[in-house]
């Protein structure tokens, strides 16, 4: 079976991983030069590593079943990380029982009732129910009127802006279902999270060479134009001038993009793709000479901070992998029209460098090896009202062509080992409805559900992956 897969993110490397392993005669179309997507690295100068952050968790199975079969696991580092939540001008540990007691922005009554609540919420296994509630209104009814106000409605806001209002409870879930699953109940209670060593670059490389060892191609920097069903049950592919045909092809790609380019789409699914709405991402990357706190992430409630969490790379990763230096991110979660992708790096600077201080003020500009900004305009779909009957299937409707990319995370938030999952069951379907036509019979309903119904939560730390 010949298969092309659109898209070389960590999605679209991974089905072509699998699908090789299972025979499949495999090439993979980037539109960029560097394959990896959201994961790829970054030269900062003294050192190389990922251009937006990523963790491992104990429960991402399919991350970590993907870096098992890449002989990678002995490359895994495992570190206990805090978490610190900026509130009322000050910066406090939320990293234990102890911290949660004495946080001192809420009354113990506040205080039982946000424990009571976020107890509750953690044994939810099912959020479908929750996709019908508005997130404010879920919220207050389960950690009430104050707990909103001092805390669940700032996070609400730094990260998703003015999108917030159309989001549902499970998106807000999925988030406290992450915070609380970080911590490890053996180890005291600690949040444990892990990395390859080397980053994602190790991942990326070891992925790709395995790719090209078993026969796969990887074409870099050539978009593809159009996306058709021929007559004789091929898809062809239209790219820099020449046209490839393939038995099934799997795209990757955002649903803008991939609408565009995909002849004879069925109006309903157009349809719905149009209706994903999408958040992007402006990211400025810090290189300090010193530590700026010992978090991992700081979770921000003060609505007047220009970004939305702060990551401390380096809280998570060794300092052997930043040769000393310290990496910290600053993520902002926005529409994809925002003026800010169109803002210069100077700019982008200028606003957060305020926001950084009022956190950080005895931050010097002297501490500050580098800064860099990094946009992304398509990132993953705002979880609005009911979106899991929104989010299309990888079933476009065009023969010999499946879509597997981020619409399809249900009530989870955008990670690796939700992209790996989704990489993975693209492949299986592809390799059914090859089995299926080898038997002549059509595929059973079951084999043609939506990659929703299959959706596992797999929990990350609360401002990312």
């Amino acid at each position: 079976m010949r298969v092309g897969i659109l898209g070389g993110g960590i999605t679209g490397l991974t089905a072509a991983f699998y699908l090789l392993k299972a025979g499949a005669q495999v090439t993979v179309i980037e539109g960029r030069q560097q394959p990896g997507g959201l994961s790829t690295s970054f030269d900062f100068g003294p050192f190389r590593w990922d251009r937006f952050y990523h963790c491992i968790l104990t429960s991402d199975k399919s991350l970590l079943t993907l870096l098992e079969d890449l002989g990678l696991s002995e490359e895994i580092h495992w570190t206990e990380t805090k978490v610190g939540f900026f509130a009322e001008d000050r910066l406090y540990s939320m990293s234990s029982t102890r911290d949660f007691l004495k946080f001192p922005p809420l009354s113990l009554w506040q205080k039982f009732r946000l424990g009571l609540g976020i107890l509750y919420a953690s044994r939810i296994r099912n959020a479908r129910r929750l996709e019908s509630m508005p997130v404010a209104e879920w919220l207050i009814r389960v950690f009430g009127e104050d707990n909103y106000r001092k805390m669940w409605g700032p996070l609400l806001k730094a990260k998703l802006g003015a999108c917030r209002e159309e989001a549902s409870a499970a998106f807000i879930w999925a988030t406290i279902f992450r915070l609380f699953s970080t911590r490890d109940r053996k180890a005291g209670n600690k949040e444990r999270l892990g990395y390859v060593q080397g980053g994602y670059q190790r991942v990326l490389s070891v992925l790709t060479e395995r790719i090209v060892e078993m026969g796969g191609k990887i074409l870099t920097g050539i978009p593809v134009e159009k996306v058709c069903a021929l007559p004789d049950g091929d898809v062809e592919c239209a790219i820099a001038a020449q046209k490839i045909r393939f038995d099934r092809v799997i795209s990757t790609i955002p649903s803008g993009p991939f609408s565009s380019i995909v002849a004879g789409l069925p109006e309903e699914y157009g349809e719905n793709l149009r209706r994903v709405k999408y958040l992007g991402v402006v990211c400025l990357a810090l290189v300090l000479r010193r530590r700026l706190s010992p978090y991992y992430v700081t979770n921000l409630t003060d609505e007047s901070l220009p970004f939305t969490g702060i990551i401390e790379m380096t809280n998570l990763i060794s300092l052997g992998e930043t040769r000393g230096y310290h990496l910290v991110y600053l993520p902002k979660y926005t529409a994809p029209n925002d003026p800010l992708f169109a803002s210069s790096d100077e700019q982008i600077w200028n606003l957060f460098r305020a926001g950084l201080l009022k956190v950080f003020p005895d931050l010097k500009d002297s501490e500050i090896e580098n800064r860099f900004v990094f946009r992304e305009r398509w990132v993953q779909p705002l979880p609005v009202l009911h979106y899991s009957y929104l989010a299309p299937s990888m079933e476009t409707g065009v023969k010999g062509v499946l879509l597997a990319n981020t619409t399809q995370i249900i009530n989870s938030t955008l990670n690796n080992n939700e992209m790996v999952r989704i990489g993975r069951q693209a492949a299986d379907r592809a390799l059914v409805r090859e089995k299926r036509a080898e038997q002549d019979f059509p595929l059973s309903a079951k084999a043609l559900q939506p990659v929703t119904e299959a959706a596992q939560i797999s929990p990350i730390s609360v401002a990312g992956s």
